[in-house]
């Protein structure tokens, strides 16, 4: 693990950008390329593959030969100059749409813009002394959790809080798909929830890696309860069970992500297991999209979730899939889908609805709206247990010290926790190395 020096003297902003462009040319010469480098960018020739759930219109799975290639009949004008006028009348019906429902804070080409400039100040200035002291090799793509970042590019919050926001939407959409006995209605609910969900996630400080078995313990207004715990430190990651009231409902999973740097970019890939289940053994899987920050280094930051996202119900048989950033000028933050119903036996996938939306605006099912971000009042933000273990993410000295703002003893705490991590492990690999 490399760890970067804590410095109290942070750049300008010219000095920052002029010194993070002289590396990124510096390193496009070293590497052949031109401005064009796209280390680690899943979409430039790399598919990244989740381990839980297949992303490949034409892989197989559960032993149904092309279970997801219905996604070829989907709309996509990503490669198409000129679209027939059937295809131009979906984009300019869905582009009318998402113009008329749409993020304040959303790019016009797309994805979401982050105003949090001093945070990004901060943290671009320490880019360059990670550059410095790690090498050049990170801004081509070398997985960034190995590296400790200095304590004042951090926000005074753990993963574990950050995540406990993004399921806000769980208590209102799952609630409503644990009462509905009806297999698409749930599907249709399960997938309205995630996509809701996506607009909060829009983070570019870095908060708090937790230590291995902290926790967080939260609840919502309607009783639902949340517990989160992180499992493993490295690779990271945080496990969750997710219960609603009565246990009408539970979302139960794990997720462990990668972070690398490509051209003037950020590239976030999660993967991991994420699973709804209902009474009766109902269950849906959820996949993952990926995300891309743009102008890391300069520029107006703007987030972007990509990729194709993917809800199974395996017992029913059905199978909702987004494909975000479909193309043919429309912002990327849109997506086109579709849900299908694959009989028990295998061949040709039944056609159940359309979906279309943008997951900075609305969703909607065969023209029915699912969500809409100025309309749906389903978002409820978690409240902290009054009583909670020895181990929850509140009890972060090094976090604490940065919130009250004393930077210097967040940082030598943040080093002590760091250390005291290290030979735990140490112990655990070699317990005769006490």
């Amino acid at each position: 693990v490399d760890d970067i020096p804590e410095s109290q003297d942070i750049p300008n902003d010219a000095d920052v950008e002029g010194e993070l462009r002289s590396m990124m040319v510096h390193e496009e010469a070293e590497n052949g390329h031109e401005g064009t480098h796209h280390a680690a960018d899943p979409s430039n020739g790399s598919q990244y593959q989740n381990d839980s759930m297949p992303i490949s219109p034409t892989e197989e799975s559960k032993g149904k030969a092309g279970y997801f290639s219905f996604l070829k009949k989907l709309p996509s004008f990503k490669s198409k100059k000129n679209g027939t006028s059937k295809e131009d009348e979906v984009v300019k019906k869905l582009a009318a749409k998402i113009a008329a429902c749409r993020h304040s804070l959303a790019n016009a080409d797309g994805g979401l813009k982050n105003t949090d400039h001093e945070g990004i100040r901060i943290s671009r200035s320490v880019v360059t002394e990670i550059v410095k002291q790690v090498g050049k090799s990170i801004l081509s793509g070398k997985n960034l959790m190995s590296v400790t970042f200095p304590v004042r590019c951090c926000q005074p919050r753990t993963i574990l809080e950050c995540a406990a926001y993004q399921f806000c939407f769980c208590s209102h959409f799952l609630g409503r798909a644990a009462q509905t006995k009806d297999p698409v209605e749930r599907l249709k609910l399960v997938t309205s929830c995630f996509v809701a969900c996506l607009h909060t996630t829009n983070q570019f400080v870095k908060p708090f890696n937790p230590t291995l078995g902290e926790t967080l313990q939260a609840h919502f207004p309607d009783g639902t309860q949340l517990y989160l715990e992180q499992t493993s430190h490295h690779p990271p990651v945080t496990s969750w069970n997710l219960v609603g009231p009565a246990a009408a409902y539970s979302y139960n999973g794990w997720s462990t992500y990668s972070a690398s740097f490509g051209y003037n970019k950020l590239m976030v890939q999660q993967k991991g297991l994420r699973l709804c289940e209902f009474d009766g053994g109902e269950a849906i899987e959820v996949g993952f999209g990926w995300d891309r920050y743009n102008n890391v280094y300069w520029g107006e930051v703007v987030q972007e979730v990509l990729g194709e996202y993917h809800f199974r119900d395996e017992r029913n048989g059905l199978v909702c899939s987004l494909r975000l950033d479909p193309g043919s000028g429309l912002p990327s933050d849109a997506f086109l889908g579709a849900i299908v119903r694959t009989p028990p036996s295998g061949g040709e996938a039944e056609h159940v609805c359309a979906v279309e939306g943008s997951w900075l605006g609305f969703l909607d099912f065969d023209g029915a709206r699912y969500w809409d971000i100025f309309a749906d009042p389903g978002m409820a933000e978690p409240m902290l247990v009054a009583n909670p273990l020895p181990s929850d993410s509140r009890f972060r000295s090094d976090k604490n010290a940065l919130a009250a703002g004393d930077v210097p003893l967040a940082q030598s705490e943040k080093t002590r926790i760091e250390e005291a991590q290290r030979r735990d492990r140490r112990l655990r690999a070699d317990p005769k190395a006490r």
